[in-house]
């Protein structure tokens, strides 16, 4: 039995015979990591299907690219980002095509507004678009990163707090402090905009 333990290379061996060309040690790679990988990703989005196919992608980019790749200290680690880097790039394109397909419902919603109305609305909503990017753009790195995760990609406090690496109570600190500064800065943004118009 220890002989058979012996036998079984370890993560960063493999991963290195991979790198050099060995088929075989590709294919032992995906059979130890694919169902772990998938595990990890649970912790990011229910959608198990979804992960299946970012866990698909990540090993087919690994391989079109070996001859690029470097040896590794922490294999699993290595893979886990990459899992997570596929996840979110993937859910972010997925929110982009929701959204404009809602916007695009909305366009023929306001097609039935008159002109006037529908001038009217797309100034406010332009403002108010204006004013929240304001309010983003002066967000510090990890601000905006929470903000991204929450809001934008709709995960779970416990979530963010794997992809952030901290604590979840850390990450509710965050996030509400966060959205203070956003709700100051938006009021400023605001107050600052009703002078000018005063002043014209």
């Amino acid at each position: 039995m220890n002989e058979e333990k012996q036998n079984i290379p370890d993560d960063e061996l493999l991963w290195n015979n991979f790198i050099s060309g060995c088929e075989n040690a590709y294919k032992l790679l995906y059979e130890r990591f694919a169902n772990r990988l998938i595990v990890q990703g649970l912790q990011f989005t229910p959608d198990k299907e979804l992960i299946k196919d970012c866990v698909h992608d990540l090993f087919v980019k690994i391989y079109k690219n070996r001859a690029n790749l470097k040896p590794v200290d922490k294999l699993r680690i290595y893979l886990f980002v990459g899992l997570r880097n596929s996840l979110i790039t993937t859910i972010v394109k997925r929110k982009k095509c929701l959204l404009n397909s809602e916007k695009n419902k909305e366009n023929q919603t306001i097609e039935n507004l008159s002109i006037e109305d529908e001038l009217i609305d797309r100034e406010t909503r332009d403002l108010e678009i204006k004013r929240l990017a304001g309010a983003i753009s002066k967000l510090t790195v990890r601000q905006k990163e929470v903000i991204l995760y929450r809001f934008y990609e709709n995960l779970s406090l416990e979530e963010i707090a794997v992809l952030m690496n901290m604590n979840r109570q850390s990450v509710q600190n965050l996030l509400q402090r966060t959205l203070k500064k956003l709700r100051e800065t938006k009021i400023s943004g605001t107050k600052s905009q009703d002078c000018k118009n005063q002043d014209v």
